[in-house]
């Protein structure tokens, strides 16, 4: 029998209250074209795949669920305009041939008669977990949510994503005057443009995004991502764009941005909170991203962002191997809740598809049915990036990637005092 952790017993080591957002209906967002051996890349089971393998490891007993309710329209037009939420309204009351035409006019989406629905409950569940976390319900979050969002424009759906979550929870806070400076932090493989777009010209809000550029040839195929997009007037310099040229990039690449870029200019910018827009294809096996991000890399990152503001919520973004989505976003949660880490094993694609051979019983490759818990909770937790995730920490970075963020560093010392010391 599989043994229950003492709640109870372990809460006192939790100094961290962690909270998250899920809710199974937002599975009901699916592509009209699927068949059952090639499922669509946004795969509905992603955030089922995540709450399970929290489930199983009984993290999910040390957390806070924060009651969520669909966006608002007022909420929603903050940031996008009106004749696109009409349009995505439209779709509620579409036939398959309909929705298939109307999906078309798009770039890389899907709709079905529940899409928006479930778009709406994506962002207010991201807009009730910010809310949380500033507001001092709760210490931290990640949110489990779907469809995606870091895609979407102000009057346009693109990239799998229908609503900006980021884009309406920043302006939530800003509006509901819970935050004067916010950090987004964008560790998806793929560049944000909607969340650049939305805050080019705001010096309030530092985006900073880590993303496959290869020469501006990698979706979203724009040079928008590039490193010389530093934010516009009288924003310069709030805008940091870490285009990687090639596939291949790993945890020595993304732990030098960090420790030279990324962590220098949060303490300088002082962030009231930091929202990471968290796709995990950047990971190992993704068959999309083609990198090589292991899940104690997604936890350093996560571990090292809460030391500069403890105030931090992940919002699921990318990510399309199932068992490097979830496996990565337990690495993160483990970061948030102050748990030892122990590594998971993301079994190689063996093709496109292999990010669904695996069925939902199973994590980490072997049968959940043996996955008692994990060693690390043999111990008080006490995470330590350092410590616990060596490896990933002190990786080492490819040259491509170290000259990358060296050209980036070059180029906002003019904004950035930190910089002129960074190693």
């Amino acid at each position: 029998m599989k043994r229950k952790i003492d709640r109870r017993m372990l809460q006192e080591h939790f100094e961290t209250r962690v909270g998250y957002v899920y809710d199974i209906r937002m599975r009901y967002h699916c592509s009209l074209d699927d068949a059952v051996d090639d499922p669509h890349p946004e795969d509905p089971r992603r955030t089922h795949w995540i709450y399970n393998l929290l489930e199983k490891s009984d993290l999910i007993n040390l957390m806070h669920q924060v009651q969520i309710y669909p966006a608002t329209n007022a909420q929603i037009l903050r940031v996008h305009k009106s004749k696109y939420i009409e349009a995505l309204e439209r779709t509620e009351l579409m036939e398959r041939d309909m929705l298939i035409t109307e999906q078309e006019k798009y770039d890389s989406v899907y709709l079905c008669a529940e899409s928006y629905y479930c778009a709406k409950m994506s962002a207010g569940a991201l807009i009730a977990l910010c809310q949380g976390v500033a507001s001092g319900q709760v210490d931290c979050g990640f949110a489990i949510v779907r469809p995606p969002g870091h895609h979407a424009c102000k009057s346009e759906a693109m990239g799998f994503c229908l609503l900006n979550n980021v884009g309406i929870a920043v302006e939530d806070l800003f509006y509901n005057m819970l935050a004067k400076r916010i950090m987004v932090v964008d560790w998806d493989v793929h560049h944000g443009n909607g969340i650049q777009k939305m805050f080019i010209k705001n010096r309030d809000v530092l985006y900073c995004s880590l993303h496959r550029y290869d020469g501006g040839e990698f979706y979203p195929g724009s040079k928008e991502g590039s490193m010389d997009q530093v934010g516009e007037e009288p924003a310069a310099g709030f805008n940091i764009n870490i285009p990687w040229v090639a596939s291949g990039m790993g945890d020595g690449d993304y732990m030098y941005a960090f420790k030279n870029l990324v962590l220098p200019v949060a303490r300088e910018f002082k962030p009231d909170i930091i929202i990471v827009a968290a796709g995990f294809d950047a990971a190992v096996n993704d068959p999309i991203g083609e990198c090589a991000v292991t899940p104690e890399c997604y936890a350093a990152m996560t571990s090292m962002l809460k030391e500069v503001c403890g105030k931090i919520v992940l919002s699921l973004e990318g990510g399309y191997n199932l068992d490097a989505v979830s496996n990565s976003a337990l690495g993160c949660i483990k970061a948030l809740l102050g748990v030892k880490w122990k590594a998971g094993f993301i079994p190689e694609a063996a093709s496109y598809n292999g990010y669904a051979t695996l069925s939902a019983a199973e994590v980490n490759g072997v049968p959940m049915s043996k996955h008692i818990v994990s060693p690390s909770w043999k111990a008080i937790p006490d995470w330590s990036a350092e410590f616990e995730v060596v490896d990933a920490y002190n990786a080492e970075p490819s040259t491509l990637g170290k000259d990358v963020v060296d050209q980036v560093i070059n180029i906002h010392k003019k904004y950035w005092t930190c910089l002129h010391t960074a190693e």
